[in-house]
C-alpha cells in the first residue's frame, strides 16, 4: 500500500522491541508486521534500536526525539509492561503526551517503585493518587512513609489508564477493574508460534539439557520467578518420583536473582537430574523446549493481571497447559486449560492433575485438539489482527 493511501493512518508505536529480551518485544515485533499493510508506523525504542529486520521494514527512531514529531502522528500507541529496564521511558511519556496505551499487565505497583519513588516521585504520587482524585494529592503526600509502606497493595494502573485517550487491554477482567470502561477495549494476546522447530532441533535440545528420552517431560516457561511457584513445582515432581512416576521438570527461562539459593540447591541435591534450570534460551531453544514438553505448567500466584505470551505459545503449540485458577485466567476455558486453585490443598491438586495427565495419554490429546481449535477460532493472527485494526481506526 502506497504511502499516500494510508492517509490518516500513521502511527507512532513504543515499545521495547527484539533484541530487548522481554515478551512485549517480541508481541511488537509480530504484531507490527501484521499492522504495517494497512497502517504506516513509525517505531520508537528507548536505550536499544530493534533488530535489522524491523529496521529494515520501518522507520525507528530514539524515544528522546518524539517529542518533537509527536504531531506527525494520527496514532500513538503506548506499550506498558512491569519492567523498569524497558517500560519507564515509555510511561513518563505516555503520562506527559496521552494517547493509546497497551496495559499488559494490571498491577504496576512494583514497576511504579522500582522506576519512580527515587528518581521521579511526582509520576509515583500521580499513580497513588489514581489521577482523577486530585484533592487527595496533599494528604497523601504528607504521609509519604505511611502510604509507601502500603504501595505494593495498590495496582496503581488507574491514573495512567484515567489519563490516556484509548487502553488496550488482552482480559474482560482487567477492563472491569476500571470505573470507567468506555475507553477500554479489549484485545486478548494473539497465539502464534514465531519460530518452526524441527526434530533435529528438539533433539539436540534435550541432549543439551540432559532430558531423558524415557522421561514424561514438564515445562514452565520464560523468566522464572516466585509468582511461577518454582519450589510448588519442584515439591510436587519430588512426589511424583517417590512413587515412581519417571518425570523431569524444566525451568526455560532465566531465573530471577531471588532464586539463586533455589538454584543452587537443586543443583547439588537428589533432584539435579530431574529438575532442569536451563537459563536464558534463544528462540531457536526456546520453542525446542515447547516442542519437548508432554506438559506446560504456567502459574502466576500472586496474579499482576498480565497477559502471558508464553500461554499462548502453550497454547499454539497444543500443549496441555495447567494455569493458576485466578482473574483472567478463569476466562480460559476448562477443557484447554486446567486450573489449579492456590489453596492449603494446591500441592495435592497439582500432583493428581499431573499423575493423570501423566497416565491417561487419551486425555492429553484431548486437551490437545482443544487448544488448538481454541487458538483457531479466538487466539488465531488473523482474527486478533482484526481487532488491532478496528481499535486504531476507531
Amino acid at each position: 500500500m502506497e504511502r499516500a493511501e494510508k492517509a490518516g493512518r500513521r502511527i507512532a508505536w513504543v515499545s521495547p522491541f527484539p533484541p530487548q529480551r522481554t515478551g512485549i518485544a517480541n508481541y511488537s515485533y509480530l504484531l507490527v508486521k501484521e499492522l504495517r499493510t494497512t497502517f504506516e508506523i513509525d517505531l520508537y525504542y528507548e536505550s536499544e534500536p530493534p533488530c535489522a529486520e524491523l529496521q529494515n521494514l520501518f522507520a525507528t527512531y530514539p524515544l528522546s526525539v518524539f517529542e518533537g514529531r509527536r504531531q506527525q502522528y494520527d496514532r500513538v500507541v503506548y506499550h506498558l509492561g512491569n519492567n523498569s529496564e524497558f517500560h519507564a521511558g515509555i510511561y513518563r511519556v505516555a503520562w506527559n503526551f496521552p494517547g493509546t496505551i497497551v496495559l499488559h499487565d494490571y498491577d504496576l505497583s512494583g514497576f511504579m517503585s522500582e522506576a519512580f519513588l527515587r528518581w521521579h516521585p511526582d509520576l509515583f504520587f500521580q499513580a497513588l493518587a489514581n489521577g482523577s482524585d486530585r484533592g487527595r494529592r496533599q494528604q497523601v503526600e504528607a504521609l509519604f512513609q505511611k502510604v509507601v509502606s502500603r504501595a505494593h497493595h495498590l495496582p496503581m494502573s488507574h491514573a495512567i489508564v484515567n489519563r490516556s485517550k484509548k487502553v488496550i487491554v488482552h482480559h474482560r477482567w482487567v477492563k472491569k477493574q476500571f470505573d470507567d470502561e468506555q475507553h477500554i477495549v479489549v484485545i486478548p494476546l494473539f497465539a502464534k508460534l514465531n519460530c518452526i522447530v524441527t526434530d533435529e532441533n528438539v533433539s539436540a535440545f534435550r541432549r543439551r539439557v540432559g532430558i531423558k528420552d524415557d522421561h514424561f517431560v514438564i515445562v514452565c516457561l520464560g523468566f522464572v520467578n516466585q509468582n511461577k511457584l518454582p519450589q510448588l513445582q519442584i515439591d510436587v515432581v519430588q512426589g511424583l518420583r517417590k512413587e515412581g512416576y519417571p518425570v523431569q521438570l524444566v525451568f526455560a527461562g532465566e531465573p530471577a536473582p531471588e532464586l539463586k539459593d533455589l538454584v543452587t540447591a537443586v543443583a547439588s541435591g537428589e533432584l539435579r537430574e530431574y529438575v532442569i534450570f536451563t537459563g536464558y534460551q534463544s528462540e531457536l531453544d526456546y520453542f525446542a523446549a515447547i516442542a519437548a514438553a508432554d506438559v506446560i505448567i504456567n502459574l502466576r500466584n500472586p496474579s499482576m493481571g498480565e497477559g502471558s505470551l508464553t500461554l499462548m505459545h502453550a497454547l499454539a503449540a497444543g500443549k496441555p497447559t495447567i494455569v493458576s485458577d485466578a482473574n483472567q485466567y478463569r476466562e480460559f476455558p476448562d477443557k484447554v486449560c486446567w486450573k489449579l486453585v492456590h489453596d492449603q490443598n494446591e500441592n495435592e491438586l497439582l500432583f493428581e492433575y499431573l499423575k493423570r495427565l501423566l497416565s491417561e495419554p487419551q486425555v492429553r490429546a484431548a486437551m490437545s485438539a482443544n487448544a488448538v481449535l481454541y487458538v483457531e477460532n479466538v487466539l488465531a493472527m488473523d482474527r486478533i489482527r482484526e481487532h488491532w485494526v478496528r481499535a486504531l481506526e476507531t
